[in-house]
């Protein structure tokens, strides 16, 4: 008989970044992406599928429980992720490549000492990058690549929008309560703070905005969020976005 191999760290870390990346529906062996995992790890693609259910036990932002199977790692990594959820993203990103800067036409001397100068920067770039792709991709699968607001679902039309922003407050970055699936449109002016949303999750539109602009945005647009099976917009998250809208319409104008 087989010795039963233990999870480990590492092991249970690529399951909750696969877990945040598929929908609850999509537990089961014959997913892809769990047997792409499954071969990755030397697992089963049933052990990953029942994996991930125990990990849904432990989601307090589902509505309907996973397995009751919870082993002590399972819980601790849960716990953890909940603090800082930066290290699934850093599990993740350890499945990529990593960047080869190259500079054609150089020696190799001069070539190395060009990738020395140029690979903080170039790593920077990258990692945030590969995070706003791994935030995408959690956002949008949490929303089942739909626009909250309009139902769009052709994924080219679709943005994760922060709602702490990326550049305000980097331990905000990866919570999956932190996005919200909107379409292009209505993504930019919920970044630019000309929509905003109340603890009910209806759309407030700023003052300032224009009587022809308000329409357009209304258009099409239901009047609240549709909201996620999982993982719903914070309500401390919206009420800093909020503030930001209020604190920029009483700017003066530039210029």
């Amino acid at each position: 008989m087989a010795t039963r191999r233990n999870w480990t760290e590492d092991e249970v870390t690529e399951a909750l970044s696969l877990y945040l990346r598929l929908p609850f529906g999509k537990f089961h062996s014959g997913t892809p992406q769990i047997i792409r995992m499954a071969e990755r790890i030397g697992r089963t693609p049933s052990s990953v599928a029942m994996k991930l259910s125990n990990l849904a036990a432990l989601d307090e932002t589902l509505p309907q429980k996973g397995l009751a199977n919870l082993s002590a790692m399972d819980r601790q990594m849960w716990a953890r992720y909940r603090q800082d959820p930066s290290f699934v993203f850093a599990a993740y990103e350890a499945q990529l490549e990593p960047p080869k800067p190259q500079m054609p036409g150089f020696s190799e001397q001069r070539q190395a000492d060009w990738i020395a100068k140029q690979s903080e920067v170039t790593r920077h770039a990258v990692v945030q990058r590969r995070g706003q792709s791994f935030f995408r991709e959690m956002i949008l699968n949490n929303y089942r690549s739909r626009c909250a607001l309009t139902g769009i679902d052709d994924a080219r039309l679709l943005t994760a929008s922060h709602i702490v922003g990326w550049q305000e407050d980097k331990a905000q970055r990866f919570y999956p309560e932190n996005g919200i699936c909107l379409n292009a449109l209505h993504d930019r002016a919920f970044d630019r703070h000309l929509i905003s949303f109340d603890d009910d999750y209806r759309m407030l539109i700023a003052d300032d905005m224009p009587d022809e602009a308000k329409r357009k945005l209304t258009a099409g647009a239901s009047e609240s969020l549709q909201l996620p099976e999982r993982f719903l917009p914070d309500p401390a998250y919206l009420q800093h976005h909020r503030q930001r809208m209020a604190e920029r319409q009483n700017r003066p104008p530039l210029g």
